[in-house]
């Protein structure tokens, strides 16, 4: 099932979302503000003249980024949605967060392995790329989960499946299977943090 994301999550001017990137990115870092991690975030227009289509800067994981969390509390992933943008060339992903976004991993993995359990996670997809969040969780204060779908197959020209692979300690985690290893642009917005998959 195809989600479709809403016009502003899509489509952001530039200086309002922050795009993580870490040395290893092909491409050359720009922005005004926000951690040494960070860069200037895509923009509304599009490659190829498509409109709506964010143009930041596409990168190599890994991508590791640093944030702040002030205490007490931990941010807590509330939802996990998908997108695909053929007309733009990727698909996307999007963590929906209360409170700041934490610190972040990014990296491709050979397998996904389920935190804490130590237990081997099949996803469809020929690559896997693992989102790592420190301080952070999804459940609340029983344990209860607040993420309704923990693991999902859609048909994406890149982005195959994804599931959670890890809500424990703090430590979140959620892998994605993809066709294959491609470019990653990250996003920061107030309550989301989004990656795209290039296609």
């Amino acid at each position: 099932m195809k989600l479709s994301l809403p016009a502003w999550l899509r489509a952001v001017p530039v200086g309002i979302v922050l795009v993580a990137a870490s040395s290893c990115g092909t491409s050359t870092p720009a922005g005004p503000s926000g951690p040494p991690s960070s860069s200037a975030a895509p923009t509304a227009s599009a490659p190829g003249g498509a409109t709506g289509c964010d143009t930041g800067a596409w990168r190599s994981a890994p991508v590791s980024v640093t944030h702040t969390v002030p205490t007490p509390g931990l941010p807590v992933v509330t939802a996990i949605r998908t997108a695909t943008h053929p007309e733009c060339g990727y698909d996307r992903l999007v963590l929906d967060l209360t409170g700041p976004v934490p610190s972040y991993d990014i990296r491709y993995v050979t397998a996904v392995i389920a935190d804490p359990s130590g237990e081997p996670i099949t996803l469809p997809g020929r690559a896997y790329l693992l989102i790592t969040l420190h301080e952070a969780q999804a459940h609340n204060d029983s344990g209860v989960s607040t993420i309704v779908r923990t693991r999902q197959t859609v048909d994406y020209p890149v982005l195959k499946s994804y599931a959670v692979a890890g809500d424990f300690e703090g430590v979140f985690t959620v892998a994605l299977g993809l066709t294959g290893t491609t470019s990653i642009r990250v996003g920061e917005l107030p309550g989301h943090l989004y990656i795209d998959v290039r296609a």
